[in-house]
């Protein structure tokens, strides 16, 4: 799979998250297909894979210090599926599913891995109902245990 640093391509904003399109050409017209690397101070800081110019499958962030902090499914360039958090020693921080962008059911762990608590969207949170028909339907296919 093709891999390119996130500054050697040409993006336009996709209107309808606001997020980054992904290119090979300046005429942005052809759509880049591989793996988008980025780097700050030397440090590889954030990867992810792009179909058709958008974010579309795993997406990785990393500490300053080149630790794993996120790791997440993307659909179109929105969170879809699971997204982790893990902490700098490699534990999992938190662990959600997620519909486009909207957090449906989170559970938290402290540093050394125990069960903290769990949280879940409210029928008040703004976009439920955007994501509600989904809900039962992810939370079968992703099921979270603590």
């Amino acid at each position: 799979m093709k891999k390119m640093n996130y500054d050697d391509l040409y993006t336009d904003t996709d209107i309808n998250t606001g997020e980054d399109i992904f290119y090979i050409d300046s005429e942005l017209k052809i759509p880049f297909n591989g793996v988008v690397v980025d780097f700050f101070k030397g440090v590889l800081s954030w990867e992810f894979d792009v179909r058709n110019g958008y974010r579309h499958g795993k997406e990785r962030k990393f500490y300053d210090s080149g630790e794993l902090m996120e790791e997440n499914d993307v659909k179109n360039n929105t969170v879809d599926g699971v997204a982790k958090e893990f902490y700098k020693n490699g534990k999992m921080k938190s662990i959600s599913i997620v519909i486009r962008n909207a957090f449906v059911d989170t559970i938290y762990y402290d540093e050394e891995g125990n069960y903290i608590g769990k949280d879940s969207i409210n029928k008040n949170d703004i976009g439920y109902f955007l994501i509600a028909n989904k809900i039962d339907e992810y939370r079968n296919k992703y099921r979270l245990e603590s």
